[in-house]
């Protein structure tokens, strides 16, 4: 079965929520995410939206602190240091915040 073939469903099927907020997730980007949260850091910053709103803004950018943050992460372990042996070799080593 190919690729387009799997992600193609029967007309009578609906996508469920959770299959589409996936679909949303795996399509965006780091900087569309984070492009995102600054925009409901400013509209929360505001005050003016109703109390639902606010909660509602409040979830989304829980949501996309941890997408930001799971996508650092995965950036984080292909960062390589290259470093200079005491021979004069260039050398390649994991990169560590320790």
């Amino acid at each position: 079965m190919s690729d387009t073939e799997k992600n193609v469903m029967p007309a009578t099927e609906k996508p469920s929520a959770e299959t589409k907020k996936k679909t949303k997730k795996e399509e965006k980007s780091f900087e569309a995410a984070l492009a995102r949260l600054n925009e409901i850091v400013t509209a929360l910053e505001d005050g003016s939206a109703p109390l639902d709103k606010s909660l509602s803004l409040y979830e989304e950018g829980i949501a996309l602190v941890r997408f930001c943050s799971e996508k650092l992460d995965a950036a984080e372990q292909q960062i390589k240091v290259l470093t200079r042996a005491e021979n004069g070799d260039i050398v390649e080593r994991d990169f560590s915040t320790d």
